[in-house]
């Protein structure tokens, strides 16, 4: 039996200041790449937080991404993980970024399970908190 690939999809509207203008990186008024790719990585986190035990989550540690057309302020847009891999703590995706005209953003993905607490203790150890 040929089982569909398990997917997840998140989604938001672009509001002004998920534009390139507002964030200062770049000159377009139209959705940041940046805010495209942390939509990804939401859709990402919580399909692989369905594998995951209590205190447990994912941290991205690759990501690359191509950015295919512009969306637009006030329009709905959507990323969609597929889990394509995982084993040993890692997780691995393919995420589409798309709005009503189509796709906006394809993406290949690396995720690693953590500690949460450990993660935390790390990440207080290199800064002030």
């Amino acid at each position: 039996m040929i089982l569909e690939p398990e997917t997840c999809t998140v989604s938001c509207v672009v509001t002004e200041n998920m534009l390139e203008k507002t964030l200062g990186c770049g000159e377009t008024e139209t959705y940041a790449v940046g805010m495209m790719v942390s939509l990804m990585e939401q859709a990402a986190r919580q399909l692989a937080g369905r594998y995951l035990p209590e205190g447990v989550t994912t941290v991205g540690v690759m990501m690359n991404v191509t950015r295919v057309a512009p969306a637009v302020g006030g329009s709905e847009v959507q990323a969609t993980a597929t889990l394509l891999e995982r084993g040993e703590g890692n997780f691995y995706f393919e995420i589409i970024a798309s709005d009503a005209g189509g796709t906006i953003g394809e993406a290949t993905h690396h995720r690693v399970a953590v500690s949460l607490d450990v993660f935390q203790e790390k990440a207080k150890k290199r800064g002030r908190w």
